[in-house]
C-alpha cells in the first residue's frame, strides 16, 4: 500500500441489498481502512447477507467472502461485522470495493464508515 498523503474519512452513507452482489464502497487510489460495516434488518422478516472484499478487477466469489448468509436478525438491532470478526479495522488495497447482497431485497440497510487514502 502507497504512504497516503491525505486522510478522508469515508460517509457512511446507507445503502440497501439487493438479492444480486452489488457494489458499496470503493477504496480510493491508495486504498481505505474500514472501522464500521454495519448491518440492519429494517423488517420483521429473517433474512441473511453476504459480503465481499473484491481486490481491483476481480469479482465476487467464494475466494474473497468476508461473511457468508450471516442471519441479520429481524428486531432492527445493528450488527457490527468488524465487532463479530474481532477486527478494529479492516484495510482495502487501491480500488478494491465491499460487495454484497440478501436473501430478500431491500431488508438489509448497509453504513460503512472508516477512512480513504488519497
Amino acid at each position: 500500500m502507497a504512504t497516503p498523503t491525505i486522510f478522508t474519512p469515508t460517509k457512511p452513507d446507507p445503502v440497501q441489498l439487493g438479492t444480486s452482489a452489488s457494489t458499496l464502497l470503493t477504496a480510493g487510489a491508495s486504498g481505505a481502512l474500514l472501522t464500521m460495516l454495519i448491518l440492519v434488518n429494517d423488517t420483521t422478516t429473517a433474512v441473511t447477507a453476504t459480503l465481499y472484499y473484491v481486490p481491483s478487477g476481480g469479482t465476487a466469489g467464494d475466494d474473497n467472502i468476508i461473511c457468508k448468509d450471516i442471519n441479520v436478525p429481524s428486531d432492527g438491532m445493528p450488527i457490527n461485522l468488524l465487532d463479530i470478526l474481532h477486527l478494529a479495522q479492516f484495510p482495502m488495497e487501491a480500488s478494491g470495493t465491499i460487495q454484497g447482497l440478501a436473501s430478500a431485497a431491500n431488508q438489509v440497510t448497509v453504513q460503512i464508515g472508516g477512512w480513504d487514502f488519497a
